[in-house]
């Protein structure tokens, strides 16, 4: 089955975004995870006040109904 990618555009699917690396890096002892608070509050877009002036995408690749990726697009118009 061919690889779905689907925009995050909601609180639960930032939540999504947020906990991913969490599940691809379950089983390595070297991980060190972060919090899970912080991240979301960086990442959310009526939080973080960077927002004001940048552009952001984030979208998330599934593969059989399973989460297998995940990808941050941001344009910061005050630093180009």
């Amino acid at each position: 089955m061919a690889v779905e990618l689907r925009e995050v555009t909601d609180l639960k699917g930032l939540r999504k975004f947020v906990h991913f690396p969490f599940l691809l890096y379950k089983d390595n002892k070297y991980w060190v995870p972060p919090l899970k608070k912080d991240e979301l509050e960086v990442l959310r877009w009526d939080k973080n006040p960077a927002f004001e002036h940048c552009e952001v995408k984030y979208v998330m690749a599934f593969k059989d109904g399973k989460a297998v990726g995940r990808v941050a697009g941001i344009i910061n118009h005050l630093y180009n």
